[in-house]
């Protein structure tokens, strides 16, 4: 007498999308857990509590060429270092020149130190940098912009170090030789503040 077979699933036939689904699902909970555990500090920052590990804002430093709008985002990221303590941030953005040019970038940064639950008062800073596929040969990561300031209540609030006079013309355009030693001197105050669209590509106009 031939053995009964057992009822096969009925998702056998569906291969491993099913598995593929739950990891999609699974995988941004288990970012947002590791930060809930390491990185609290991300869900309140600002005084403003958010239910995704990210905080987006937007800047406009006032220069003599005019208005340069900054839209960034990060969320925390593990340290590089295991040798000097930190809280590090990636995320990405763009800059918008008074001439309505568009540099998208990557943004790096963070604070010295672990910080766990209150970023309120803590230094901070940030750097920008252009990366589009051919800077890995060119070596050219125009503009690169850095930030350093504090949180201060709701904003975050920086100066740019000079980086902005260095990487960009009177007219607005690319710097050809930014250099390295960044001009104290031209430094300007940008302020920024959360908004709630950081998934979104903006367009720039001239100021």
């Amino acid at each position: 007498m031939a053995m009964k077979q057992p009822p096969q699933p009925r998702w056998k036939g569906i291969g491993c999308l099913p598995g593929l689904l739950i990891l999609a699902l699974l995988a941004p909970l288990c970012v947002m857990a590791v930060d809930l555990a390491f990185a609290p500090w991300i869900y309140a920052v600002g005084g403003r509590h958010r239910l995704l590990p990210v905080w987006a804002g937007v800047g406009v430093a006032e220069t003599p060429s005019g208005p340069y709008t900054l839209h960034i985002w990060f969320s925390p990221t593990p340290s590089g270092s295991r040798i000097l303590p930190s809280t590090s941030v990636r995320g990405s953005g763009y800059v918008c020149t008074p001439s309505g040019k568009r540099y998208p970038f990557s943004v790096r940064g963070g604070a010295s130190g672990r910080i766990w639950k209150d970023m309120d008062g803590h230094a901070f800073s940030l750097s920008t940098y252009n990366q589009p596929f051919f800077s890995r040969l060119t070596g050219d990561w125009r503009p690169k912009l850095n930030f350093s300031g504090s949180w201060e209540g709701a904003n975050l609030k920086m100066n740019d170090e000079g980086s902005i006079a260095q990487a960009f013309l009177k007219d607005g355009s690319l710097s050809s030789s930014p250099g390295v030693a960044r001009l104290k001197e031209s430094a300007v105050p940008i302020t920024f503040t959360e908004t709630s669209w950081w998934w979104v590509n903006g367009v720039c106009g001239k100021a």
